[in-house]
């Protein structure tokens, strides 16, 4: 008798542990992509496959919880989901909360977090500029810069590619990405390029890429226009990609023009395009010295750019020199995480300012002025300048 119960004790105990096996757990919790004045989408993984779907519902005023009254169904039996809110109000609070429920029936329920839809295009905005985030050999840099940007309250991201070490590795953006940037990233969309280190890996495409499979895109947010495309992939004159860029500036008529890419332009870096230590560089990435006379022809503003792990601001340029009223900024971002280089020991003619530190940029627009901040890793104020126009 005793080994009998014995027995059905371990038929039980087996039986639960597979039950637990079976339940549902998130391995990237809920991420915002893809603001707009009448859409977001919400987008997150889970253990096993599950049926998906959004509550959410605007914020009320003296109302003791959020008010979760309408739902979006997203897909069944699928690793990750992802759901487009679409009707949304502009300029809005939002509450949003995601739900996956397993085949056995075990329902998944995340936080409640909030999101607020893209501002009119006569208001105020404020967004955060990242780039190499990734976390070799600093795996917990990208976690700090992502709670020191949060505090700012933006009303969203981008990002200038680097996301994570190695695209092809999961591990890199389920164990260091993701859990690192959750809490900004599930309360303002990001909008994101690719940087060499994804690699062009499936990853990149599931989790952050196009949902058009798009390698330039643009979005408008505010009065402002932002153009964004994949520098690993040909961007020759006459490319797809050049020519799809070309014909997005020249329709824009956003006050402020915008461009995110990750290879540098111009760059002082000391041994990514000539090793200054014993010969000359490129000052910046050969393969894209022709954009910018195409960014000046449509009057960008700032480009901004990582792939070099350091800070530099460059003088407005236009022609290959100084132009201080009507030249393009260009900006390297690349402290996002990785490892620190080193700019070269010559100053170049281009350059304005230089950091030597992790950090990340913080912008803010409003009618015929943006501002912008270069914040490190401590929180500390590096960097600013203001625009007029």
């Amino acid at each position: 008798m005793k080994h009998t119960f014995n027995l059905i004790g371990l038929i039980i105990l087996c039986q639960q542990f597979a039950f637990a096996a079976e339940r549902p757990s998130f391995v990237v919790k809920p991420y915002l992509q893809w603001s707009t004045q009448t859409q977001m989408t919400v987008k997150w993984e889970t253990s096993a496959a599950t049926s998906g779907y959004v509550e959410y519902g605007k914020a009320m005023f003296d109302v003791k919880s959020p008010a979760l009254s309408q739902k979006v169904k997203g897909k069944d039996n699928v690793l990750i989901q992802t759901v487009n809110l679409a009707g949304l109000e502009p300029e809005t609070e939002y509450f949003y909360r995601a739900v996956s429920v397993s085949t056995a029936g075990d329902t998944l329920r995340s936080p409640i977090y909030p999101f607020k839809t893209a501002v009119r295009a006569d208001s105020p905005f404020a967004f955060a500029v990242f780039s190499d985030t990734q976390g070799v050999p600093n795996p917990t840099v990208w976690g700090e810069i992502a709670k020191i940007a949060e505090k700012e309250r933006p009303n969203f991201a981008i990002h200038s590619g680097d996301q994570v070490d190695n695209g092809h590795d999961r591990s890199n953006w389920v164990g260091q990405f993701f859990p690192q940037g959750q809490q900004f990233m599930s309360k303002y969309a990001m909008f994101a390029v690719p940087g060499n280190h994804e690699n062009d890996a499936p990853n990149y495409h599931n989790y952050l890429g196009h949902p058009d499979g798009l390698r330039c895109y643009s979005f408008v947010y505010g009065n402002t226009e932002f153009f964004m495309f994949d520098s690993n992939q040909d961007v020759s004159v006459g490319s797809e990609i050049y020519k799809k860029l070309e014909a997005d500036l020249a329709k824009s008529t956003a006050k402020w023009k915008i461009v995110s890419h990750h290879h540098p332009v111009y760059s002082s870096d000391d041994d990514d395009y000539g090793n200054t230590r014993v010969a000359k560089s490129t000052l910046g990435s050969p393969k894209l010295a022709h954009l910018a006379p195409l960014y000046e022809k449509y009057n960008v503003d700032i480009v901004f750019y990582g792939h070099v792990h350091t800070y530099e601001r460059t003088w407005p340029l236009r022609n290959n020199k100084v132009d201080l009223d009507n030249g393009t900024i260009y900006m390297t971002l690349g402290g996002g995480g990785g490892g620190l280089e080193r700019p070269s020991s010559w100053r170049s003619w281009f350059t304005n300012k230089l950091f030597l530190d992790h950090h990340y940029g913080y912008v803010r627009v409003v009618n015929g002025e943006l501002h912008f901040q270069g914040i490190d890793v401590r929180g500390n104020v590096f960097d600013q300048f203001v625009l007029k126009k």
